[in-house]
């Protein structure tokens, strides 16, 4: 699963500006759809540019990039439910491309028919999915610097007071095994019991092209269940609603990227 910062409702102001791509937000809902950086050019040689296009894809093939291409025209598509830093940075890597083959935009339609080519197939994420029904809750954050969201792993348990900090700094030392660079939470003490609420993820990923890192929620969740069981926790919190709900905080004990995650 990857978890940390993506761009999927708005475009990251002020983190990237093309001259070429439009950035089209993804619609959430029953009819749902990806965020899409999107571009038809016209150029003087439509082969070449495709075919240095393909070096791009080949380099860099973490991303949904496809294109459609007729006569001199050539269209580009990356989308994805999440665009991460990655597809930004594909996206400017490929501006480069379309400036060097003076490619120039252009709203002429592509013929219907136009075949699709696949140029990357994305295959790098080798965790097993996400599954409901475990201890962890996959979440995201609302807005924040950049218009940046955020992917999470939220976990609701309470543990002993007694047990508090030992218990958060073993999971703390667990994250840097399973690459997660972000970790904090919330409490609230109920009697001799402290309910919390524990988020798990990552920051920025693939920036500057950097591989991107997948985080595999499976074992991460048997880990931590190992831990919960040495300290006696248990999911879910105590007592009543507003009152013992865990609202102090946040405390950090791993972070990245602050101002994209808090």
């Amino acid at each position: 699963m990857l978890l940390g910062t993506y761009w999927y409702y708005g475009f990251p102001e002020g983190l990237y500006h093309y001259d070429y791509f439009t950035y089209r937000p993804g619609i959430g809902g029953m009819a749902g759809g990806p965020a899409e950086l999107t571009v038809t050019v016209q150029a003087p040689d439509a082969t070449a540019l495709l075919a240095a296009v393909r070096v791009v894809a080949a380099r860099y093939p973490q991303v949904y990039l496809l294109a459609e291409a007729h006569d001199s025209l050539l269209r580009l598509t990356i989308g994805d439910w999440a665009l991460s830093d990655y597809a930004f940075f594909v996206a400017t890597t490929l501006e480069t491309v379309l400036q060097q083959h003076a490619a120039t935009r252009t709203t002429e339609a592509l013929p219907n028919g136009v075949p699709l080519l696949r140029l990357t197939e994305p295959d790098t994420d080798d965790t097993p999915p996400y599954r409901y029904g475990g201890i962890f809750e996959a979440v995201s954050a609302r807005k924040k610097k950049h218009n940046a969201e955020h992917a999470l792993l939220r976990l609701d348990c309470h543990v002993p007071l007694a047990h508090k900090e030992s218990f958060l700094h073993e999971l703390d030392a667990l994250c840097p095994s399973f690459g997660v660079e972000v970790f904090y939470y919330f409490d609230r003490k109920v009697a001799d019991q402290i309910n919390l609420m524990l988020f798990f993820s990552n920051g920025r990923q693939g920036v500057g092209g950097a591989p991107l890192r997948y985080t595999n929620v499976t074992t991460l969740a048997d880990a931590v269940a190992t831990v919960m069981t040495a300290h006696g926790a248990a999911t879910g919190h105590l007592g009543g609603y507003p009152a013992d709900y865990p609202r102090r905080g946040p405390h950090v004990l791993r972070m990245v990227d602050a101002e994209f995650v808090l």
